[in-house]
């Protein structure tokens, strides 16, 4: 009872909160100029900071909304999440040539960040076939302009802000003439996570955020949208088996409901999400292992030990490679299936949380691999190295067969070189102790192998070799 109570007013006081803060927190631009506003994003728990809505007759032409966002207190480096709900532009068919800031015929919508500057690179290990993102120690400002929800292709974005340079400036101008009453605008949701929490629609476990995608994507485009967060695809980590990874992050998201706002930030159990494996094509199902690439090893294919069944809806003889997805049961226990690259899934998303010193950027954490490469080329030309296991102790438990293994060998050589010996010194026993040199001589020389068991010589045949 006293839970629910507890529970009751707490929920009382968010929806308190929200009622009485969400005017001052949403920005809107509908009937006039709103410019050079600096804007306190968020604090730890995260909320919806900033709007842009132009619906109902309140459309104005020529209209310019101006805004500057930054988290405050800015001490440390912290982590920005850009979401962009609605898109919904006066005219929609707007060109990449005509999306010009000089256009008066266009509304558009500017994004000026400085953001540490990501560069795509070819992979090393695969001849050139797929390429990564690598995030590079310098930083500029680079403004990205939308003109229509066509050439609108980020609609979720993580950014890391390291130190208070880092900052966001939004510009909304609308064009010089009325084409739809109906339009609705853009919005744009502008959050900073919080540190060990992540968002109320993430999952923070073991130092990094995870999320799924709210679209259904293919596995190209689920590994390609991965850069937009930073992060890859998701990956069981090293040298950890199923078991000792998926129970506690499942119960870690089911421990988020007793949280505020009561509820579990990610949908797991029952669904089927794209994983960052693959398996090369053709193969008999169940599949021993697949393919992953590591971002800490510039996106190089590395091998885990793991039970994958192939699906049946694949055709082997045309597709060359199949992508992993995973189902996560009621217990905790989960399911890696091969599927079709045509087919469409949510994909389970890992990024990692911004360190608390900003350093050298740590390129190393925020490398995406976001191009799956066709196959798997060669031994000799693209290595494959097995580096996680189904058991994490598996390495050690190797070693201890193996020198087992070879003690048992060693025993078995000594007991067989001891029979070896025992049988054949019975087989060829002594002559009452005397040997070839102290054997008398006598009247003629005969050999040794014509001596009798006493050691005389035996008498020479009666029989006459010529008969």
């Amino acid at each position: 009872v006293r839970t629910m109570l507890f529970r009751s007013v707490s929920l009382t006081i968010f929806i308190l909160m929200s009622v009485a803060t969400v005017g001052a927190e949403d920005q809107h631009c509908m009937d006039k100029a709103v410019k050079d506003i600096n804007v306190e994003i968020g604090g730890d728990n995260p909320q919806r900071v900033m709007t842009y809505i132009r619906d109902e007759p309140g459309y104005q032409v020529n209209l310019q909304c101006k805004w500057t966002l930054q988290p405050p207190n800015y001490d440390k480096p912290r982590q920005m999440y850009i979401r962009v709900p609605v898109i919904d532009f006066d005219t929609n068919d707007v060109s990449e040539a005509q999306c010009n800031i000089s256009n008066p015929n266009i509304d558009i919508l500017t994004f000026s960040l400085k953001q540490s500057l990501r560069e795509e690179e070819i992979n090393p290990c695969n001849g050139g076939q797929s390429t990564y993102m690598s995030m590079q120690t310098s930083a500029e400002e680079k403004p990205q302009y939308m003109c229509s929800s066509k050439s609108f292709k980020i609609k979720e974005q993580i950014v890391n802000l390291w130190d208070p340079s880092y900052k966001l400036a939004l510009e909304f101008r609308s064009d010089d003439k009325q084409v739809r009453s109906n339009a609705k605008g853009v919005q744009v949701d502008v959050q900073v996570l919080g540190r060990d929490y992540c968002h109320r629609t993430m999952l923070f476990f073991e130092g990094s955020c995870y999320l799924i995608t709210p679209e259904r994507l293919t596995p190209a485009e689920a590994f390609n949208i991965s850069k937009n967060y930073l992060g890859n695809l998701f990956t069981v980590p090293k040298n950890r088996n199923d078991s000792d990874f998926f129970r506690p992050f499942v119960q870690r998201n089911i421990d988020r409901s007793r949280e505020f706002p009561f509820e579990s930030p990610l949908s797991l159990v029952g669904r089927k999400m794209w994983t960052g494996y693959f398996v090369d094509l053709p193969a008999q199902s169940p599949v021993n292992g697949a393919l992953f690439m590591n971002p800490a090893k510039k996106c190089c294919q590395e091998r885990r030990n793991m039970t994958v069944y192939i699906s049946s809806t694949i055709k082997q003889a045309v597709e060359p490679v199949c992508a992993v997805a995973m189902v996560i049961t009621s217990g905790s226990r989960v399911n890696f299936t091969c599927e079709s690259l045509s087919l469409k899934l949510p994909a389970l998303i890992e990024f990692k949380q911004i360190p608390t010193i900003k350093g050298d950027t740590h390129p190393q954490l925020f490398t995406t691999c976001d191009t799956m490469p066709e196959k798997q080329l060669d031994t000799s030309s693209a290595p494959t190295t097995t580096v996680t296991t189904a058991e994490p102790q598996s390495t050690k438990t190797v070693i201890i067969i193996v020198v087992v293994v070879l003690l048992v060998a060693i025993l078995i050589a000594v007991i067989v070189v001891a029979i070896v010996i025992f049988f054949k010194r019975r087989a060829n026993p002594q002559s009452g102790g005397q040997t070839e040199a102290e054997t008398p001589a006598g009247p003629e020389k005969v050999p040794l192998n014509a001596r009798g068991e006493d050691g005389e010589a035996s008498q020479p045949s009666k029989i006459d070799p010529t008969v």
